[in-house]
């Protein structure tokens, strides 16, 4: 790394570089030394506020000058595998912050100084992708911090500094974020289900509306309907009517007498729930008369008997039995709880054991359900290919044809790509199809018309929406694209040259979604990676091999390629043994793990019986216990109670008598209206029987003249037929013809004037209404209509209304769900990130106490951290007695400055075990050392920092000397500083 100032704080124009590991810059004060540190924080995006030096950036602007610049160059070779976009900035990146009095701006140049980028977020981009941590003081430790830090004893500004440090705070207020937009959404839930009930009655009284306009339009043609029945109803109508109107009168007697019988019942079910009630408070008095009598007894009985003395010897005796007993219970309550604390434990462990077997079964299940449809669609393929690329394919592909042939496709959609596609070199069959993946089962369309018939038949042909093809949606050309201009030349075939498509629009497709034409086949793994990571050739996207990796600019991916051999096998029967061969494995595998479930379930079982047992003892000591406390303090407070009065017994028991009476006289009256009131019931209910017997009788009447009403029907046609047999016998009976023809004329105009005007109206209407019922029905749609047509109302206008409405409802009850379902998702993901957290919270704090323990033997030290994360403190405990005559280990407090100071640094390089970044800046760290301390530090910096060396660089600023170290260590650059010339009003 590189760093160039230009009138920035006090130099006028400086340049340093650092080596690759270890970087002393020394010093006196005022030499320029923090103006390096403040410089590398700001011009790598850092707030003046984070420096603890300036309230605004113009202050870094050295006095005098209009403008400052900090210029900051980061390796960024081609053999690092992390490079940063190394096409377009090669070998070095170089950001340039330029501050002046209107504020700053950023350019990243490439290692020519060619800028690349003016954006804050590319700059973002890079500390991201470097995991560079301009604000995390365990990679930059300014000067104030640093004397703040290392001379303070307080545990919970250590805390703090460690949560800081290891993101751990930041986590916690991610979390809290998260928990304030939950309650954001959970408050916009609640004001949208406010909306709903007033939103649903607008729908509702909208819908009202509607659906009086629609019975409007459709009432004209009812009532034409209405009165073509109204015709043959009078044409119809006989002797019908009087039978009719006795029947309705009786129907309505009835329901007066089933209406007064209901009554009744209901009157005498309520009498006998009274007597019922009686009866139980009689039974409740007598049972309290008889508690008085007995305790009334009991009470002189024990007045005739009292001995003092002796019970209180007997109390006595009983206490002393009592405390014993007590004692003894406690013991074994101490001892049973003990017992279920243990099998407690056991039963949680074993428990969490079942849960992961019984997940692991449920997996293995999926695994062979999975597994037996491939085998029932490999076994379908093996029929037809086309069903390998699903069950309903075949079904589809003839639809998709019949639709062709109807001219419903603008132009036929084509697919399945894997249907169109074959691999030249079967060897490359599985890569092949682990690259493009789902792409196989696509189709492609030529608009949107044909997009939406192509989904109208996907569901169709396959009810489930999940196994429904993806649609490309793409313009058709004549021809296939020329891609020999974008084919990388390298020697290695592209996918696209080992494939043989026989349709241009899917070949087409394949180009635009997978960019085929740059996906080289490089047969061997260690030669894709030495052409392709860190510099691609030209035109390469990627680059697949045999073991299925995915070589890219930025690194290799790992698949496993004989996962995926369904779409390009010729034949399918080696596919089929695979599949059997894995369901039987899985099987095997499900056998084991129920066979682990059934012997974890008989012990967890076990464990909780022996759990429920100890718990009953559990309770039967308790209870024990209590009823033991309960005696012993009810023996204490027992005092020699004078002889028992009996009087305000008797005195409750007369009223009690004195209550028995009076509900009995009560329950007398009740009696008497009950017999009343059955009386009553059983009249109505006779007089009920009796219009039911009539409304039978008018019923059958009823019945007998239709009968005889289609018998006359039929009498007319065998009338006309007798005619004709007359005429053929009119020599022989001419007188009786002519009294027939005569009776038969008279007949057939009474039936036919009254059916001539109906025929001449309407066809036939068979109906069993009456002309009158018709009529008021026919005079009151009439009447609406004439309302509905004299109404002001707008028809368009409230039928838009009303689709508005409902619409807007549909769409607030949609998103409450929606909004309800992302709500539980978050809280579920939430519970299991912070359960995660709290686990590598734990777990960091036991590594930070390992290496904090290691660090300090390089001094011959003992001690631990002690992280309480409850209290919020960090407790740092040490031994410095370096002879092992003392075990005894004292809070840092008790320490000298020194060694403090030192204690403070094996922290820090315990944090730096912990946190990745790829620079550590530590300033004038060894400010309260004694000669000793700052020795073995330094020595402890250097040595952990020549054991990352290949990983991390260190700069560290110190005004004391440090040349003795070129000595003893390889790869460390010591940058002496010469005060410079500055004005008077600049800070180092």
């Amino acid at each position: 790394m590189k760093i160039e100032l230009q009138n920035f704080m006090c130099h006028t124009f400086f340049e340093v570089e650092f080596c690759s590991t270890v970087n002393f810059v020394v010093g006196r004060n005022g030499s320029g030394k923090s103006a390096i540190l403040m410089a590398l924080v700001i011009g790598l995006g850092g707030k003046s506020s984070a420096t603890n030096r300036a309230p605004n950036m113009t202050e870094f602007i050295k006095q005098g000058s209009s403008w400052g610049q900090v210029t900051i160059t980061i390796c960024n070779s081609n053999h690092n595998h992390d490079a940063w976009e190394v096409e377009l900035y090669g070998s070095a990146v170089l950001v340039e912050r330029k501050i002046t009095k209107q504020g700053s701006k950023y350019k990243l140049k490439n290692f020519e100084g060619k800028t690349i980028s003016t954006k804050k977020n590319d700059l973002t981009l890079l500390l991201d992708h470097y995991n560079i941590q301009v604000n995390n003081p365990v990679s930059i430790l300014n000067q104030e911090m640093s004397k703040k830090f290392l001379a303070s004893t307080d545990p919970g500004s250590k805390y703090n500094f460690f949560m800081k440090s290891t993101h751990l705070e930041q986590m916690i207020l991610d979390y809290q974020q998260v928990n304030e937009k939950l309650e954001t959404i959970k408050h916009t839930i609640a004001k949208k289900e406010r909306t709903i009930p007033d939103v649903r009655a607008q729908v509702r009284h909208l819908k009202s509306q509607y659906d009086e306009i629609t019975e409007l339009r459709d009432m004209g043609k009812k009532v034409s309907q209405l009165k073509d029945e109204l015709i043959w109803s009078k044409a119809l109508e006989t002797e019908m009517s009087e039978d009719m109107r006795m029947y309705q009168s009786l129907e309505s007697d009835q329901a007066s007498l089933r209406q007064l019988a209901h009554a009744k019942k209901r009157e005498l079910l309520e009498v006998q729930r009274k007597i019922k009630t009686a009866n139980n408070s009689i039974k409740d008095l007598n049972m309290d008369r008889q508690r008085l009598t007995k305790r009334i007894r009991e009470i002189e009985d024990s007045n005739k008997a009292r001995n003092v003395e002796a019970e209180k010897a007997e109390r006595d005796q009983e206490l002393a039995e009592c405390r014993d007993k007590q004692g003894q219970y406690t013991e074994e309550m101490t001892s049973t709880t003990s017992t279920m604390e243990h099998l407690e434990s056991r039963l949680s462990d074993m428990t969490v054991d079942l849960s992961r077997i019984r997940q692991d079964i449920e997996q293995t299940d999926v695994q062979i359900r999975k597994h037996q449809d491939m085998l029932r669609t490999q076994q379908e393929a093996k029929k037809n290919r086309v069903s390998v690329f699903g069950r309903f394919m075949p079904d589809l592909l003839r639809k998709v044809d019949e639709a062709d042939r109807l001219n419903r496709f603008n132009k036929k959609p084509r697919g399945p790509f894997g249907l169109h596609m074959k691999v030249k070199d079967p060897k490359w069959a599985n890569v092949i199809e682990l690259a493009i993946g789902g792409l196989a089962v696509n189709f492609v369309v030529h608009d949107q018309h044909d997009k939406l018939v192509l989904q109208d038949l996907f569901r169709k042909s396959c009810s489930n929406p999940r196994e429904h093809p993806n649609m490309i949606m793409m313009k058709f050309r004549d021809e296939a694209y020329d891609v020999s201009s974008q084919k990388p030349q390298t020697g290695h075939p592209t996918m696209y040259d080992m494939l043989d498509i026989d349709d241009h629009v899917i070949s087409n497709a394949l180009v635009e979604q997978a960019r085929l034409e740059q996906s080289l086949l490089i047969e061997s793994s260690e030669e894709a990676r030495m052409l392709i990571i860190g510099h691609a050739p030209p035109r390469v996207h990627n680059a697949w091999t045999l073991a299925g990796d995915d070589v890219r600019a930025r690194g290799a991916y790992s698949n496993d390629p004989t996962k995926n051999n369904r779409y390009f096998r010729d034949d399918p029967s080696q596919v089929i043994e695979e599949i059997n061969h894995k369901i039987r494995q899985l099987r095997e595998q499900s056998s084991i793990q129920r066979q682990n479930k059934g012997g974890v379930e008989k012990e967890v079982n076990d464990i909780r019986a022996q759990y429920n047992t100890e718990k009953k003892k559990q309770q039967a000591i308790k209870r024990k216990l209590e009823n033991v406390r309960n005696r012993i303090i009810e023996l204490d407070n027992v005092d020699e109670a004078p002889l028992l009065d009996a009087t305000a017994l008797e005195d409750e028991m007369r009223q009690y008598g004195e209550q028995i009476n009076n509900i009995n006289e009560e329950k007398e009256g009740l009696a008497e209206k009950e017999e009343t009131l059955k009386q009553e019931h059983e009249e109505a209910n006779k007089r009920h029987a009796e219009s039911t017997e009539r409304d039978s009788h008018i019923t059958n009447r009823l019945e007998e003249l239709k009968g005889k009403m289609h018998e006359g029907q039929k009498k007319n046609t065998q009338l006309l037929d007798v005619l004709e047999k007359y005429k053929r016998k009119k020599k022989e009976v001419n007188t009786e013809k002519k009294r027939f023809n005569a009776e038969l004329t008279a007949k057939k105009r009474e039936i036919s004037e009254a059916q001539g005007m109906a025929e001449q109206r309407c066809p036939r209407v068979d109906t069993r209404r009456s002309a009158k019922d018709l009529e008021q029905q026919i005079r009151n749609m009439e009447l609406r209509i004439q309302q509905g047509s004299s109404s002001t109302v707008n028809v368009d206008n409230i039928t838009r209304r009303f689709h508005d409405a409902k619409t807007k409802f549909e769409d607030i009850q949609t998103m409450v769900k929606k909004m309800r379902k992302f709500s539980g998702d978050l809280q579920e993901i939430l519970k299991e990130r912070e359960e995660r957290y709290f686990r590598f919270r734990k777990e960091i704090s036991k590594r930070i106490n390992y290496f904090f323990i290691m660090n300090l033997s390089q001094r011959g030290y003992t001690g631990k951290l002690k992280v309480d994360h409850e209290k919020k403190v960090l407790e740092m405990k040490l031994n410095v007695d370096t002879s092992g005559a003392s075990q005894d280990i004292h809070d840092v407090r008790s320490l000298s400055g020194g060694e403090r100071s030192f204690s403070t640094v094996c922290f820090i390089c315990s944090l730096w075990n912990l946190m990745e970044s790829p620079f550590r800046c530590l300033d004038e760290f060894d400010v309260f050392m004694d000669l000793m301390n700052r020795k073995v530090a330094m020595k402890l910096l250097v040595e952990h920092a020549v054991q990352n060396q290949q990983r991390r660089q260190y700069i560290l600023f110190t005004p004391q000397d440090m040349s003795h170290f070129n000595k003893k260590f390889k790869n460390m650059k010591i940058m002496q500083l010469e005060a410079p010339e500055r004005n008077d009003d600049n800070d180092e």
